[in-house]
């Protein structure tokens, strides 16, 4: 399936996307695993797509931003 992530018009870029780094965290989602969608590269209009990450088992029992952080570190490091 195919997830396009809209971001408010205030929060998008200069032609209307979101912008990189975007995380959706509510709403959308498993309600019994915590999982995120992450916008993890910036696009051209209509080409980026999102990233779903899932936490299956969290043994280092980190604060759910740290989680956030981790990924957002991984993407930019591996572009």
């Amino acid at each position: 399936h195919r997830v396009r992530l809209e971001c408010h018009p205030n929060d998008a870029d200069r032609s209307g996307i979101s912008q990189l780094g975007m995380i959706v965290d509510k709403v959308i989602g498993d309600p019994f695993l915590y999982n995120l969608l992450f916008q993890s590269q910036a696009s051209l209009n209509g080409t980026s797509c999102c990233i779903r990450y899932l936490d299956l088992k969290d043994e280092t029992n980190h604060a759910v931003q740290d989680h956030q952080n981790i990924s957002n570190s991984v993407c930019s490091a591996s572009q």
